[in-house]
Order: structure tokens, then sequence, then C-alpha cells
């Protein structure tokens, strides 16, 4: 008999985490996340964001008490206010059994629709400023860090389910050692409009960590304050993110820029830690952790975890400014790195777009957002 039954306890939170080795038992391309990291990002008593959301989890076990399913039920208020009952399904891991697979997103469904939700989306782990989207196209490489992957499978059970795509998100390369020409001619145009607006560009400063992720806070939540399917990240929210990335941020790929006194534009990059967490396997290992120092040395990729501008600026160039400063990390102008991979561009967002086409980029990954309307 197949139960789905809320996550209590230790036990029953390991056995969430774990069951995703399970699923990619074989599946090279599969990074296993660091255990110890999810466990903090599942803890309320660590994570912030359980303080301003509401969140289950759910195991699928069958007859002979075996470990088939997981899934993730969310409220996020502010994005309820915002764009109305919508709640989320995340953290989904599935065998490739459409009874298992339904059982678990009726069970998410039943959560939210009791909470007042009228529709459903995801995946979302758990909201939109975090991991989200289902791999649907782009599963023949390694993902980046914080670029999702799954079976390909679990697009036919989400459709058997009665989802269907609400919109879809692609991920995109720059690679400098490929494309050195192109590379070289948007530092050229970004330097030309730092140059004709007198910009300032400063790196992050390590030593104001905490007021350093409150500024991107506050620009992050301004230069997205527009955007589709995007509420405020909070301060706290977001100095916890942030710090779970401190052993991947180098201040040399935050860039701040500033202009007539005012920080208008910044970018965030992270070293790519897929590249050293696939020697780790899920587990930070005493072996492991003696090839640390080299394997972090030898990272070669980074991943654009955020980038914006202030609206009242964004008519000025400065776009071209932050591609610029991207430009100068695929060409290896900042040791040791050379490719730049972008986490989600919305499929409507027609100017991060074009500066992907400007730079000879096509999209490498595409995820797509699910969506249901629920039966009250």
């Amino acid at each position: 008999m197949l139960s789905v039954i809320p996550v209590r306890g230790h036990q029953m939170v390991d056995r969430f985490i774990g069951f995703a080795a399970h699923v990619y038992e074989g599946d090279d391309r599969w990074v296993p996340p660091l255990v110890s990291d999810v466990r903090r990002f599942m803890d309320p008593e660590t994570n912030p964001y359980f303080a301003e959301a509401e969140i289950e989890h759910f195991l699928a076990t069958d007859a002979q008490g075996r470990t088939v399913g997981r899934i993730s039920a969310s409220i996020d208020p502010a994005y309820v206010e915002r764009f109305g009952k919508t709640g989320f399904f995340g953290w989904f891991e599935c065998v490739p059994d459409p009874e298992v697979a339904s059982a678990l997103l009726r069970t998410a469904e039943a959560w939210l629709a009791d909470r007042g939700m009228e529709r459903v989306a995801g995946p979302y782990s758990y909201c939109a400023t975090q991991e989200f989207g289902l791999l649907v196209d782009g599963f023949d490489r390694q993902p980046a860090v914080f670029q999702p992957h799954n079976p390909p499978y679990y697009a036919d059970l989400l459709s058997r389910a009665g989802y269907a795509p609400d919109f879809r998100t692609h991920t995109f390369s720059w690679l400098g050692d490929r494309d050195a020409d192109t590379m070289a001619r948007l530092v050229r145009r970004g330097d030309q409009v730092t140059e004709e607006l007198g910009l300032t560009l400063r790196d992050l400063d390590p030593e104001r960590w905490d007021s350093e992720a409150d500024l991107i806070q506050e620009l992050l939540a301004a230069s997205f304050a527009d955007n589709h399917d995007m509420v405020p990240i909070s301060k706290s929210v977001l100095r916890f993110q942030f710090g779970e990335l401190q052993e991947l941020i180098d201040p040399r790929l935050t860039r701040f820029v500033e202009y007539q006194g005012e920080t208008v534009a910044f970018s965030v990059l992270a070293a790519d830690g897929n590249e050293l967490l696939k020697e780790a396997g899920g587990e930070l290992t005493e072996a492991f952790m003696e090839r640390y120092p080299e394997l972090k040395a030898g990272i070669r990729g980074t991943v654009v975890l955020m980038i914006g501008v202030r609206p009242q600026y964004a008519g000025l160039g400065i776009g071209r400014v932050l591609i610029g400063e991207l430009a100068k990390v695929a060409l290896g102008r900042v040791a040791p790195y050379r490719d730049v991979h972008t986490t989600w561009v919305h499929e409507h967002n027609w100017q991060s777009r074009a500066y992907m086409r400007q730079a000879g980029s096509e999209p490498v990954r595409t995820y797509a957002v699910y969506g249901k309307d629920l039966v009250l």
C-alpha cells in the first residue's frame, strides 16, 4: 500500500534527503549536494525563510516501507499578496511511477487547498528566489551550481497529473576560449560607457560582509520590482543564503557600479562549486578536505547568481558595463576563472536574452515551471 506522510524527526529528514541518491544512481550528470547544507536549508532553526512562509515536507513509502518519492508544499504570503492565491510544490523526487507521483502531488495540492490556495506551481525550493524549475532540455551536460537537475521522465509525470508549463527559463554559457573576439568587444563597449558616465566600479568588501549583503538585498529588490514571479527577499533570508555561499564567493567576482555617489547596479558571481562537489559525494570526508584547497584552486567556471540595475538608471547603458565585467571573467582576467554560466533567464526577459545573443550564446539548458488550478 502506498502512503504519503509528513516528515517528522531527524530520521525522516535523513530519508527525505537521502532519497535523491537513489533516484540519481548511475546518473553521471547529477552532483550530490552537501547533506549538511541541505539539513540547514530544511531546518526552521537555521533557515529564516521558515519564519516568513508555511512549509511542509512529505515522503511516499511503498508497502514494504521503502521510500519511493518526496515533495514539499509551501506558501509565501508576500507572493500571495502580490500575485494571488498560488502555493508551491518543490523538492520533488520520484521513482518512474505515475501512481507515486500523483499521490505526492495530490497530497501537496490538498495541503495547499486547505490553506486557501487556488493554484499550485513548481517545482520551487521553496520560492522563486531559491532553486526552481524542472529541467526539460539540456540533459547532456553537468549542471553548474544553482542549476537544478532531474530525470527526463519527470515532465511526463507532471503532465499525467494534470500539470502544464506556466513559463520557461533558460541558462546560457560564455566560454572565453571559444568566443574571445566577442568577449573583447563586449569589454570595450562596457569600458566605453564607464568612461563616458564617469562610473566607479568596486569589488565586494569581505570585511563588511553583512552590510554588503544588505546592499545586495536592497539593489535586488529595486532591480526586480516589476519582474514576473518575484517578490522582494528579506534581509535575513538574503544574509542566510549569502552566508551559505561564502566559500564560493570570490570578492573579485561581485561588482558594484557607482554613479554620482550612488550604487546603481551590481552583479554577483560565484565560483562553480559543482566542479568540486562532484568529488565530495555529498559528505565532507577527511580525504575530501585534504584535497579541498587543490580542488577549489582548480575551479574554472563561474555562475551569475544575481545581476541588476536600478530601474531609473536602466536607460544609461549600465547594463553594458555589467556585461563587460562578465566578459572579463570569461576572458580569464580574473584568474583562475574562464567560463561564465547563468542561472535562470526568463523566456520573456527580452533584454537579458538580447545580451546573450550579442555574446553569441545560445540556451544550454531549458527549465519549465508547471502549474495547475486546484479543485476546491
